[in-house]
């Protein structure tokens, strides 16, 4: 309905090529069709006025060094002004959480965010004398909730506002700079503001962040406000800065540590892609292989017979071993210490609690003066909630997950998890003592555990529809032109290219690599891994020029070969594919599956006879395989000798399971040895064996049918005839069943 009114994607093409006045035209349409939009009809004509004076002055060829400045300033606030009309047009009516959020806040002027501030600072103030009075747990109790209260409060008021004010801008940066208020609080207000951004374009909110990393007192509030403004640019890459706030930019670039800061959080972007992979793998393959075992680990617990024996069974080690699982657990704890994020998988199911349908709580930064943990009466639920906070691989919802989860745990289980968890705090205190984090590694653990908590909101909110997802295409910031010149420099973009190449990202994984193609001189696995990556999203021209590249560099590398073989292949250049296939039995000549390439590669040529010799010599090295047996059935149904075909075939045919394939290519031989009536009966078992997909058989028949020159001897009305039974005769078949 809206971009019925006002398209803001045209719009906002009209700007960037320059069509101002179009841009105006469809402004004035959108104050047509909606009549409420009239009020914006001085602030346009304002607008239009100023364009007016600078193409007037630009077209009498007067010399304008400020031209490009000028006009990005005015086109910046021409969208701006064509925002806050579509913002308009949807406060009236769209249900969202957002604009109900923003409906009620218009509504309620008491929330102004200085009026909240005020409110706070008193409860902050009281909230540190309440430890002064006879009853100081439940003063606190209670003060700690109505802050809390007004916390949510101001998130909702700053998350809303549009476009944030200077001076509202100036009582965060106030806020978030003073020692006096809650850390939670501070780092809080700045998620307030990144949401709000991530909704609509506001270069005051841009700026604010900015200044938050700029200023870099608090290490956690730098990287968090970082976070924010590299998810807004990549959301809003379709906008670009304005002068004043390009210039703000400019400065930004020259901080000691900007680039080493940015290189970290896109590496945190990088590593939240693989988040959905872990998930999966955990879910899918760990959990349900564990549950397959779990009667046979019981049976196992239960012969324990010294009831003081607590070390673990041996046995079940062996048996994680022989069903996989170790190797599974294996492979995510070696994600986990890559970076991955291998929480998501169990976490996910604790988003269910009420605590999680105020939006505020999901960037709620975990704090053990937070009213659920206070007002917990038992000492165990509260030793765990203090061993929860230090627990590092838990991003801050987590841990509110977990403590919330903690109060259902049986006595017995949450003697058990504290347990553990005192352990492992033990171990990550010695850690710490025998190496001293450093400063860039802490920034690291904030940056990755803020975009978890991101993630987290963006893929598992009960309203995740109504946002826009950063994470749905991947936040590639080297795409951005104002970033690009961060990552152009090998050592960053061997890191990247790496870890997309690794997880199967391939696509990525081969824009990186050829950018770093520019930068370093050629070499063979280069080559090798941009060739692969076009194999593997289909590409295998692209993927032979680059082998090709490779091969040049390394002749001998027998890994190339085959991968130029396969593509060869694959683009139906079979000269070509047996050519390197040759070439690399020359070194391996009793290698049964180049035989058996080489002999279907000489097939798809027709040169039978000589395909033969070669599928032979792959049924005697791979002991009779059926994969060779096949080829040997199809090469001599192709070449018309019926008795060697007759002959494999029957080797098929005995065996437990001939595939759809198998009795269809049988068929086929009944059929060009004058026996129609067993053809129908093979061809309607082919059919039952496609659970009865009539379409699927006639599509490979009349393939066949093509294919095999004999076929043309087959009278049309015959094959028909044929046809017609097989069908019958499956339908019979499928009626019995």
């Amino acid at each position: 309905m809206t971009s019925d009114i006002l398209n803001i994607k045209i719009l906002g093409e009209y700007l960037y090529s320059g069509l101002m006045s179009e841009a105006f035209g469809l402004i004035d349409n959108a104050m047509l069709a909606a009549p409420h939009l009239r009020s914006f009809y001085a602030d346009v004509e304002r607008l239009r006025d100023e364009y007016r004076l600078m193409a007037d002055y630009a077209l009498r060829g007067l010399p304008d060094p400020g031209l490009d400045a000028t006009y990005a300033d005015l086109a910046s606030r021409v969208r701006s002004l064509a925002d806050m009309m579509v913002r308009q047009i949807l406060t009236a009516d769209s249900p969202t959480l957002y604009y109900n959020t923003l409906r009620y806040e218009l509504t309620e002027p008491s929330n102004a965010p200085a009026l909240l501030m005020e409110e706070y600072r008193k409860l902050v103030n009281k909230l540190s004398m309440a430890a002064l009075t006879e009853n100081p747990r439940e003063a606190s109790i209670g003060l700690t909730r109505s802050a809390e209260s007004v916390e949510k409060r101001f998130f909702n008021r700053v998350w809303t506002l549009a476009p944030m004010s200077v001076a509202d801008s100036a009582l965060i940066a106030e806020a978030v700079a003073d020692p006096g208020l809650p850390r939670h609080f501070k780092l809080l207000a700045i998620s307030a503001v990144t949401l709000g951004l991530l909704e609509w374009y506001d270069e005051n909110r841009m700026r604010l962040l900015m200044d938050i990393y700029a200023d870099g007192q608090d290490a956690e509030a730098a990287v968090r406000s970082l976070c924010g403004l590299l998810t807004a640019m990549w959301i809003h890459r379709d906008r670009p800065m304005s002068h004043r706030l390009a210039a703000r930019f400019a400065l930004l670039t020259d901080k000691d540590g900007w680039e080493d800061d940015v290189r970290m959080v896109n590496m945190q972007f990088i590593r939240s892609r693989d988040t959905e992979r872990i998930t999966r793998k955990f879910t899918e393959e760990v959990i349900p292989e564990m549950m397959k075992l779990r009667p046979e680990i019981e049976k196992l617990r239960h012969t324990q017979v010294d009831p003081e024996a607590m070390e673990e069974n041996p046995e079940w080690a062996e048996m994680l071993e022989k069903s996989g699982v170790a190797d599974r657990l294996k492979e995510l704890q070696e994600l986990q210490e890559d970076g991955g994020d291998v929480m998501m998988a169990t976490f996910s199911r604790l988003k269910t609690f009420p605590f999680f349908n105020d939006i505020a709580n999901w960037f709620l930064p975990f704090h053990e003066s937070h009213s659920i943990i206070m007002a917990e009466e038992d000492p165990t639920v509260s030793s765990l909630c203090t061993m929860t906070g230090s627990v590092p691989m838990l991003c801050d919802n987590d841990k509110y997950s977990m403590v919330l989860s903690l109060a259902q745990l049986p006595e017995s289980q949450r003697q058990m998890m504290t347990g553990q968890l005192r352990m492992q705090a033990e171990q990550l205190e010695q850690m710490r003592l025998s190496s001293l984090q450093t400063a860039p590694r802490e920034r690291e653990a904030i940056a990755a555990s803020y975009v978890r908590d991101l993630y987290r909101f963006f893929k598992l909110f009960r309203r995740k529809g109504e946002f826009t997802d950063p994470f749905a295409s991947g936040l590639n910031l080297p795409g951005l032109p104002l970033l690009a010149p961060i990552f152009d420099d090998a050592d960053t973009l061997s890191l990247i290219g790496e870890f997309y190449f690794k997880r199967k990202y391939y696509t990525d994984a081969y824009d990186t690599l050829l950018r770093l193609s520019c930068m370093i001189p050629p070499s063979v696995p280069l080559y090798q891994k941009m060739g692969y990556c076009r194999q593997a999203i289909g590409d295998y021209a692209g993927a032979i020029d680059h082998y090709e590249q490779s091969e040049l560099l390394n002749a001998e590398s027998r890994w190339t070969m085959r991968r130029l073989a396969a593509c060869h292949r694959a683009i139906g250049n079979w000269e070509k594919a047996v050519d390197y296939y040759k070439t690399l039995a020359v070194t391996k000549p009793d290698d049964d599956r180049l035989a058996l390439n080489i002999g279907l590669s000489l097939v798809k040529l027709r040169r039978y006879d000589e395909a033969l010799q070669y599928l032979f010599k792959a049924e005697f090295l791979g002991n009779s395989s059926e994969k060779s047996i096949r080829a040997i059935v199809w090469c001599t149904l192709l070449g018309a000798d019926y008795d060697r075909c007759a002959k494999y075939t029957d080797i098929l045919m005995s065996s437990s399971t001939p595939t759809p394939t198998d009795l269809l290519n049988a068929g086929h031989l009944q059929l060009l040895t004058g026996h129609p009536g067993e053809a129908a009966a093979l061809y309607a078992r082919s059919i039952a064996g496609r659970d009865f997909d009539t379409r699927a058989f006639l599509s490979e028949l009349e393939s066949d049918r093509c294919t095999i020159a004999a076929f043309a001897g087959i009278s049309p009305r015959l094959l028909a005839i044929v046809t017609d039974k097989a069908l019958s005769l499956a339908k019979g078949q499928g009626s019995n069943l």
